[in-house]
């Protein structure tokens, strides 16, 4: 989910952010980190995420 912080809005998904701004305006917003919360690891289009996948496992000894 994806929350615009100054209005309130709620986005499930970047593709209806994007509807909604504008995709120059969204892109913008999200390269500045501005405006935009990140909730439900939503995967930025910077590719500035924490990718949990590519973490190796700790190992217990």
């Amino acid at each position: 989910m994806i929350i615009h912080l100054p209005t309130g809005k709620k986005f499930h998904n970047r593709k209806e952010a994007k509807i909604y701004f504008g995709t120059a305006y969204y892109y913008k917003m999200e390269r500045e980190k501005k405006d935009l919360m990140f909730t439900q690891n939503v995967q930025s289009a910077t590719n500035e995420y924490e990718d949990t996948s590519k973490i190796p496992a700790k190992q217990g000894k």
